[in-house]
């Protein structure tokens, strides 16, 4: 059983996120001006280089343009560089081969249940008609894919995954996008939208060697990922996951979404964001120490009670897990599930070890009676053979009667955040009165507002979207001529 919960670490996405093109000190403003005398001429720019952003620059290249991606950071791939490389969706060649029963219509009522119906259908259909082509499309441009499984709450296999994670997915397209002739800006943080007559006609840039850069444009793309990483966005758009650790791209600091607001754009949130969970003070969620969080043992609140199924769908257990006191969880072994690396973990401060339960309780800050309590009522469950509770499965699970007594510390954390500026169908960045603002496109986490509701839906589903609106924008931008 330890085996079949350490791998599902392997099938946990970071979904998307496209790291933005911007510093994260920089206030992103708009002019009606040129004042650098250094400029060059494109007619398509792409302002950030994480699935999105490549997708883009490939299409619109494809299809005759002249393209340059601008990204802030010295490397390409954004949040995706960091995920499982898992991508969600239906009637792939892929899934075809591999027998899997589905089809576009289910996948977006999938979708749209897991909001609560509160997202555009219109978009989720979209995308789910669109999520085949899209992953043949990347595949025939030299990302390889393993066979489907399932991810979230359906048991219908949607998703596949790279062997390489994140990179699987990066590596081929940036290669691909070098071969079409994409010019790549690193280290290049666009500063303003240079906006003529209400057009949007370019950017302006910082350069490595810190002198601006004026980059003209018949049409720019904005796929700058989310913000976790910007504490008056959270507070704005997503306070109830503020303060809560972010494994999200660094470049996560809103600056596209900054820019588009300042152009007018309309911004769509229901404060929601990928909801995740760590070890306590733990820097990644792959780390040895970080994989025993996925353990579907017992889990007790502060207040030494148990609050969820521990196997449930990780953005519900975010959802669980916030609402508890303190929003701490503390998931608890004994020797019968006893694994070295918990004795890492207490070494690193972030678990406890007791020979008994009521000593564990005592240092954990909970009252032992209570704790001692519901061990004893999980313990009765296990032998009864019924979660009656939760609903958990509790086929060859054992009670917690054996000492040494841990509990690892456990937080809630994101991946990502799920409110956007606005769009169309043709990924066109729209104003207050849901019209076009010219020549500004936008795709990915920048532009998921209407995707989403609170609880994200299943791995791979904000790479799917990102992947898919980046060919849509960089389709119809390129046709901007």
């Amino acid at each position: 059983m330890k085996k079949k919960y350490l791998s599902i670490i392997a099938a946990i996405s970071l979904l998307t996120g496209l790291v933005a093109g911007c510093t994260p000190d920089s206030t992103p403003s708009t002019t009606t001006t040129e004042t650098s005398s250094k400029s060059q001429d494109y007619d398509v720019v792409v302002v950030g280089g994480g699935a999105a952003g490549l997708t883009a620059a490939i299409t619109a290249a494809e299809e005759g343009a002249k393209v340059a991606l601008l990204e802030k950071l010295s490397f390409v791939g954004g949040s995706t560089m960091l995920s499982g490389g898992i991508v969600y969706g239906v009637n792939s060649e892929i899934h075809k081969s591999a027998g899997v029963e589905d089809s576009p219509e289910d996948l977006a009522s999938y979708w749209s249940e897991r909001a609560q119906g509160k997202n555009d259908l219109d978009v989720l259909r979209f995308v789910a008609e669109h999520s085949g082509e899209t992953m043949d499309w990347i595949v025939e441009r030299g990302v390889k894919f393993g066979e489907p499984y399932p991810t979230g709450t359906s048991p219908v296999k949607r998703a596949v995954s790279t062997d390489n994670g994140g990179a699987g997915i990066i590596k081929p397209l940036k290669e691909h996008a070098e071969s079409k002739g994409v010019e790549f800006f690193l280290e290049t943080p666009v500063k303003e939208l240079i906006i003529v007559d209400g057009v949007v006609t370019g950017v302006k840039a910082i350069q490595k060697d810190g002198q601006e850069k004026v980059f003209n444009a018949k049409s720019v793309i904005l796929t700058t990922g989310g913000f976790d990483h910007n504490e008056d966005l959270m507070k704005e758009y997503a306070s109830r996951s503020l303060n809560h650790h972010s494994f999200a791209s660094s470049g996560n600091t809103g600056d596209g979404l900054l820019m588009a607001s300042d152009a007018g754009a309309q911004v769509i949130s229901n404060g929601g964001t990928i909801g995740f969970r760590r070890v306590k003070d733990e820097p990644s969620y792959t780390t040895p120490v970080s994989s025993l969080m996925w353990m579907p043992y017992l889990y007790v609140n502060s207040n030494g009670e148990r609050f969820v199924n521990e196997t449930i769908d990780y953005p519900i257990f975010y959802e669980e897990l916030i609402k508890q006191p303190e929003q701490i969880g503390y998931l608890v072994f004994d020797a019968n599930t006893y694994v070295e690396t918990l004795d890492d973990a207490v070494e690193k401060g972030v678990a406890f070890k007791s020979e008994t339960l009521a000593d564990l309780a005592q240092a954990m800050g909970v009252d032992p009676a209570t704790f001692e309590s519901t061990v004893e009522n999980y313990n009765a469950m296990i032998a009864g053979g019924e979660d009656t509770a939760f609903g958990k499965d509790l086929t060859d699970h054992k009670p917690i009667d054996s000492p040494a007594y841990y509990a690892l510390v456990v937080e809630p954390a994101i991946l990502g955040t799920m409110s956007g500026i606005k769009t169309n169908l043709d990924a066109e960045v729209l104003n207050g009165d849901d019209e076009p603002i010219k020549g500004l496109y936008a795709a990915g986490e920048i532009a998921n507002g209407s995707f989403f509701n609170l609880e994200y839906p299943a791995s791979g589903t904000s790479i799917q979207m990102s992947l898919t609106f980046g060919r849509i924008a960089g389709s119809k931008a390129a046709a901007n001529k």
